[in-house]
C-alpha cells in the first residue's frame, strides 16, 4: 500500500498467534507446539513460570519475517532440531529484553538494539528475558557467496545500527505491503545484507553515507528514529546528518519543508502502528508516543491524511486481516522449511 493510500487492502498472508488470556497451561502448550520445530522450550528453572508468548509471521517471497514477544524462557536447539530443519539465516533485532547463551559453541549476550546473525543449523542453548525481537529469515542460497560461517554472531556498532534501521523500516511496512509488493522488498534486503556484510569492499565505505542509500535515506532514518521528541526540528537534523541547514532545506524543498515531511512520517508511523496485529497500544498513547500534543490533534491529522480516524482505520485493518491472514502453524513450518 502506498504512503497516502485511504483504503485498507488485503496484504501479505500472514500467521498471528498470541497467549494473551489464556490459563498458563494451555498457553504453555500453544507457544511450545508453536516453537517445537525450531526450539525446545522450558521455565528457566523447575520453579519458573511457564513459558509464553506472542509471534505474527509474515512471508516475503522466499524470506520470512516475525516479530515475537517471549516471556522469561529457555530455548534449545539440539542436534537433531539441526538435522531436521532448513538452511537458512536469522538476522534479528532486540527490540527490548535479554539473551544469554551460547551458539553454535559461542558465548553470547543480546540485549535491546543488538543485532544477531544466527544460523537455522547451529546448536542454541539460552536464556530469554522478556524479549520483543524482529527477525528475518533469509535462506544460505539467497546469501552465496559471503563468509557466513566466519562471521560473528554479532556486529560492529555501525553495522549493527544500519541492520537495526532496516529491520525496523522493513517490519513496521509489512502490515500494508501488498503480496505483489513481498519479491522487490526481499531483493531489496538481500542486496543491503551482501553490501553489509561483504568483507572484500572497503571498510571505510562505512564511513560514508553509501549503505545509508544517500542523504535523503539518512535523513528519514534519523527522523523516524526521534519521532518522539518534541523538539525534533530542522536544527537537530542537520546536527545528526552534519550537513548546514541550508542544505537541509534544499533536499526537503520536493517534501514540501522539513517539519511537514516530520509531521507525515509521525502520521505514517501511527498508521503502521494500528495496522500492526502485535500494536496493543491506544490512540491516546501513539499520541504521546509520536509527540501530538493532543488526541484530537493526531485524529483530526489522520482522518485529513488518511480519509478516516485512528481508531475505525485500525477496525477496518482488522476486518481485511481476518480475511487475508490465512496462516496456520503448519504454514509457518512450511515457510521456514522451504527457505
Amino acid at each position: 500500500m502506498g504512503a497516502d493510500d485511504t483504503t485498507a487492502e488485503a496484504g501479505l498472508p500472514h500467521f498471528f498467534l498470541t497467549t494473551s488470556g489464556l490459563p498458563p497451561g494451555e498457553a504453555f502448550e500453544r507457544w511450545r507446539t508453536l516453537l517445537a520445530p525450531m526450539y525446545a522450550v522450558s521455565p528457566t528453572t523447575p520453579s519458573a513460570p511457564l513459558p509464553f508468548g506472542s509471534n505474527i509471521a509474515y512471508p516475503i517471497d522466499d524470506l520470512v519475517a516475525h516479530r515475537t514477544l517471549l516471556s522469561t524462557q529457555r530455548l534449545q536447539r539440539d542436534r537433531r532440531r539441526v538435522e531436521a530443519g532448513p538452511d537458512h539465516y536469522i538476522v534479528q533485532l532486540y527490540r527490548s529484553g535479554r539473551f544469554q547463551g551460547t551458539v553454535a559453541g559461542k558465548p553470547i549476550s543480546a540485549s535491546r538494539g543488538t543485532v544477531t546473525l544466527i544460523g537455522r543449523r547451529h546448536l542454541l542453548d539460552g536464556l530469554l528475558d522478556r524479549a520483543d525481537a524482529i527477525g528475518i529469515a533469509v535462506p544460505c542460497t539467497r546469501l552465496h557467496g559471503l563468509p557466513l560461517e566466519k562471521h560473528d554472531l554479532l556486529f560492529d556498532p555501525v553495522r549493527n545500527r544500519l541492520l537495526a534501521a532496516r529491520i525496523l523500516d522493513i517490519y513496521r511496512r509489512l502490515p500494508t505491503t501488498r503480496a505483489a509488493e513481498a519479491p522487490a522488498l526481499a531483493d531489496e534486503f538481500v542486496t543491503f545484507l551482501h553490501r553489509l556484510l561483504d568483507r572484500s569492499h572497503a571498510t571505510d565505505v562505512l564511513d560514508g553515507r553509501e549503505l545509508d542509500g544517500g542523504l535523503m535515506a539518512l535523513a528519514r532514518m534519523i527522523v523516524q528514529a526521534n519521532l518522539s521528541r518534541p523538539d525534533l526540528s530542522p536544527e537537530f537534523i542537520a546536527g545528526q546528518m552534519l550537513v548546514s541547514r541550508s542544505t537541509l532545506y534544499r533536499l526537503f524543498e520536493p517534501e514540501g519543508g522539513v517539519m511537514q515531511f516530520v509531521r507525515g512520517e509521525r502520521l505514517r508511523a501511527v498508521r503502521d502502528a494500528l495496522a500492526d496485529p502485535m500494536e496493543r497500544r491506544t490512540i491516546g498513547r501513539l499520541a504521546e508516543v509520536y509527540a501530538f500534543s493532543s488526541v484530537s490533534l493526531l485524529s483530526r491529522s489522520f482522518r485529513n491524511r488518511y480519509g478516516a480516524p485512528p481508531q475505525a482505520w485500525r477496525g477496518e485493518r482488522q476486518a481485511v486481516q481476518r480475511i487475508s491472514g490465512q496462516g496456520t502453524v503448519q504454514n509457518v513450518w512450511k515457510w521456514l522449511r522451504e527457505t
